[in-house]
C-alpha cells in the first residue's frame, strides 16, 4: 500500500513538473477558462521535442500575446456578407441592408477563449515552413520572424486558415519566390502585383484573406491587411504602418513595409504601389503626418492609465510601436514646458492638433512635473500640449510650431493692440488658384463661333483674390463675349461680370466648354451664378472657355472678375469674426461687416495663434499666426 502512495505521489510531483509554465503563461492559462486545454496542448506538443524549442518559443509568443486579440463579424452565410458588403456606403439605408440579409449584430469573439490547438499550429508549421525555405529566411532573426511572419492574425478579422489558401493561391510563384538571391523586397513587388486594386469602400467589419481577395474593396486599411495576409503566409515579413490622422484631411491612413535582409523596413502600399515607389504614406508635402505607428502582435506597455484617460485616436496603444523616426521630417526629440497643472493628474501629457475646431491627441509623453519629452515628432505642423481624463482634455502648455528646421515656435499671446489687416481668411490655399487665371484671355465677338473673336483683355499679372476690375475702352459692340483659359489653368474662376457704359450689368445666356472636370458640377455656367464659393474647373487644363450671349450686340465699358477662391476671400458685406487661442481656449475678438472686398481690420495679439470665421458662408479658415505687424504667417 506504501508503495502504491509513493507512486502516485512521484506522479503528481512528475505531472506538477510537466506542466510549469512561466508566470506570464500562467496568467494567460489561466484567463482562457474552459479552453485552457486547447493552449495546453499546443505547449505540450512542442514541448516533448527539444528539435522543436524554437516552435515552442513561438508558441509561447502568441499565447502570451493573445489577450484583447479577437474576431467580429457577422454570423451569416459568406454570401450575403458579400453581397451586402458590395453595395454597404452607397445604400442609404443601412439597417434596411442589414435586416434583409438577416445578418442581425456584429459577433465578438475572443480567441482567448475559442481558438483551437489544431489552428494554431497549423498557423506554427506553415509559418516555419516557409522562413525555413525562402532564400532570404536566413535574414531574418527570430524576433522579426515572431511579428511580421509568424501572427495568425492581423486585425479583428473571422479566423480562417488564411494561409493555406494563400499558398494555394500563389502557387505559381514558389518557382520565382525560391529562386536563390531573391531577396524580401524583390518578392514583395512580385505579390503586390498581383493583388487585387481596390474600389475604396468603408465603414463594414474587419475581412479575412478570403473576403478582401473576393471583394476587392474597402478602405487603405483593408489594403494594407491584403498585403500582410498574402506577404506573411508567403514567408514575406510585411507589417502595417498608419498614421492616427493626417493633419489636413479629416481621416488617417494605413500603408505597409517590408523588412530587409538589413533589417530596414521599405515602405509601400498594399494592393497599390510597390517598394521605393511614391505613395501616401511617403507623400510628407500633400500630407504631412505628426506621428507614424506600426502594429504589432505583442502587446505593448505604451500608456499605463485607464482607458478613459487615453485619447481616442490612441485607443489601440497596447499593439502599436513608434516608427515615426523611419520616416522623413522628422525632430529626434521635443522638448515641451508645462505650464498649466492637470485638473486630474494621470501621468501622461499628449501633444494634439488641431482641425475643425477640434483637437486630435497623436502622441504621448510621460508628466514629469515642469517639463515632458516627446520623441520623433513631426515638423511644419502646429501642437498643442494638453493632459487628457475622465473623456476631457484641457491645456498642458503653450501650442507651438515645429518648422521645417526643427525649430519651435511658441505662442503665447501679448494684448490684443497692434492694428493687423487681412485680405483672406485662408489665403496659402487660395494662391495656387489664382496662378490659373495668369495670361487668361477675354474676347469679344459677333459669331457664335468666335471666328471673329477680338481680343478685350489680356491678364498679365497674378490677379488679387479679390474683384479684379478692368475698364476697356473699346466703343465696338458684341453680342458674345468669353473667358479663355491659359494653358493648364482649367479656365478656373468662380465669378465674371460685364457692365455697359451707363454702369449696369449686362445679362446673358452662360455658355462654354461643356463638362467638368472628374465628372463635377463646377460646370462653365458656374462663373455667372453670383455664387463666390463655386467656379468652373474644365475639364480640357488649356482649351476651356466660359462666356455670355448677350442675344444681341452691347458695348461692354468694364469686366469685373472673381478667381477661384473657394469662398476665403474677405467679401463685402459678409460677417466676420476673429478667434484668438488662450489657455481657455478659443477667445473671440469681436464681429464685424466687411465694409469693402479684400480688407478686414482687427486689433490683434502678435505672437498669437488666431483664425477667421465667415459666418455668411458659414465658413472657418485655417489656423494662422502674427509674428508682427508685417508678416502674417499661415498653417
Amino acid at each position: 500500500m506504501k508503495n502504491i502512495i509513493l507512486l502516485f505521489i512521484v506522479f503528481c510531483l512528475c505531472l506538477s513538473c510537466s506542466n510549469h509554465y512561466s508566470q506570464e503563461i500562467e496568467a494567460v492559462l489561466r484567463q482562457a477558462g474552459s479552453n485552457r486545454r486547447e493552449l495546453e496542448k499546443v505547449l505540450k506538443h512542442y514541448g516533448q521535442n527539444p528539435a522543436d524549442s524554437l516552435k515552442l518559443r513561438a508558441a509561447e509568443f502568441l499565447i502570451i500575446n493573445m489577450p484583447g486579440k479577437r474576431s467580429e463579424y457577422y454570423d451569416a452565410p459568406w454570401n450575403d456578407v458579400a453581397t451586402v458588403h458590395l453595395r454597404w456606403t452607397s445604400s442609404s439605408d443601412k439597417r434596411r441592408v442589414l435586416d434583409a440579409y438577416k445578418l442581425g449584430e456584429p459577433v465578438v469573439r475572443e480567441d482567448i477563449k475559442c481558438i483551437t490547438a489544431e489552428y494554431l499550429i497549423s498557423n506554427i508549421e506553415l509559418s516555419f515552413k516557409v522562413w525555413r525555405e525562402r532564400p532570404w529566411g536566413k535574414h531574418i532573426p527570430f524576433d522579426a520572424f515572431c511579428e511580421e511572419i509568424l501572427p495568425y492574425r492581423v486585425d479583428v478579422e473571422p479566423l480562417e486558415n488564411w494561409r493555406e489558401k494563400a499558398l494555394a493561391s500563389f502557387a505559381d510563384l514558389d518557382t520565382v519566390l525560391n529562386k536563390p538571391g531573391t531577396t524580401t523586397v524583390e518578392a514583395c513587388g512580385i505579390v503586390n502585383s498581383l493583388l487585387p486594386r481596390f474600389k475604396m469602400d468603408k465603414d463594414f467589419p474587419a475581412m479575412n484573406f478570403s473576403q478582401l481577395m473576393t471583394s476587392a474593396r474597402g478602405t487603405c486599411g483593408d489594403m494594407s491587411m491584403l498585403a500582410v495576409f498574402s506577404m506573411r503566409a508567403l514567408g514575406i515579413p510585411v507589417t502595417s504602418e498608419y498614421t492616427p490622422r493626417w493633419i489636413n484631411i479629416n481621416s488617417g491612413h494605413f500603408w505597409n513595409a517590408v523588412r530587409d535582409s538589413t533589417g530596414k523596413h521599405i515602405s509601400f502600399m498594399g494592393a497599390g504601389s510597390n517598394p521605393y515607389k511614391p505613395h501616401q504614406g511617403t507623400s510628407y508635402n500633400a500630407y504631412p503626418k505628426g506621428k507614424v505607428y506600426r502594429k504589432t502582435f505583442a502587446i505593448q506597455q505604451n500608456i499605463q492609465t485607464e482607458d478613459g484617460n487615453i485619447p481616442p485616436l490612441l485607443q489601440e496603444h497596447k499593439n502599436i510601436r513608434d516608427v515615426s523616426a523611419e520616416y522623413e521630417r522628422c525632430t529626434d526629440t521635443v522638448t515641451v514646458c508645462l505650464r498649466y497643472p492637470p485638473g486630474t493628474p494621470t501621468g501622461y501629457v499628449y501633444l494634439a492638433f488641431e482641425h475643425d475646431n477640434r483637437l486630435y491627441p497623436i502622441a504621448w509623453a510621460g508628466d514629469s512635473g515642469d517639463t515632458c519629452r516627446f520623441p520623433s515628432i513631426g515638423r511644419n505642423i502646429i501642437y498643442f500640449p494638453v493632459y487628457y481624463a475622465h473623456n476631457r482634455q484641457t491645456p498642458a502648455g503653450d501650442p507651438f510650431l515645429l518648422d521645417n528646421d526643427g525649430n519651435m515656435v511658441t505662442f503665447s499671446p501679448d494684448n490684443p493692440d497692434t492694428l493687423l489687416n487681412f485680405s483672406s481668411i485662408d489665403p496659402d490655399d487660395a494662391f495656387q488658384w489664382l496662378q490659373r487665371m495668369y495670361h487668361g484671355i477675354f474676347e469679344g465677338a459677333n459669331q457664335a463661333d468666335f471666328s471673329d473673336a477680338k481680343v478685350l483683355h489680356v491678364i498679365n499679372h497674378i490677379p488679387g483674390m479679390f474683384y479684379n476690375e478692368v475698364t476697356l475702352r473699346t466703343t465696338a459692340k458684341y453680342r458674345y463675349v468669353r473667358y479663355k483659359s491659359p494653358e493648364e489653368g482649367y479656365c478656373n474662376v468662380s465669378e465674371i461680370e460685364f457692365y455697359g457704359p451707363d454702369g449696369r450689368r449686362l445679362p446673358g445666356t452662360p455658355a462654354g466648354t461643356p463638362g467638368a472636370w472628374n465628372n463635377s458640377n463646377r460646370t462653365c455656367d458656374k462663373v455667372f451664378d453670383g455664387d463666390v464659393t463655386t467656379y468652373y474647373d474644365a475639364f480640357e487644363k488649356s482649351v476651356a472657355w466660359t462666356g455670355l450671349d448677350f442675344h444681341e450686340p452691347q458695348q461692354i465699358r468694364k469686366i469685373r472678375y472673381l478667381p477661384r477662391t473657394d469662398g476665403r476671400h474677405i467679401y463685402e458685406g459678409h460677417d466676420y469674426e476673429l478667434f484668438y487661442w488662450t489657455k481657455d481656449g478659443w477667445q473671440s475678438l469681436g464681429k464685424q461687416t466687411a465694409t469693402n472686398s479684400g480688407s478686414l481690420q482687427y486689433r490683434a495679439p502678435l505672437q498669437a495663434l488666431l483664425y477667421i470665421e465667415n459666418h455668411t458662408l458659414q465658413r472657418r479658415g485655417k489656423i494662422f499666426f502674427v509674428t508682427s505687424a508685417l508678416e502674417t504667417r499661415w498653417r
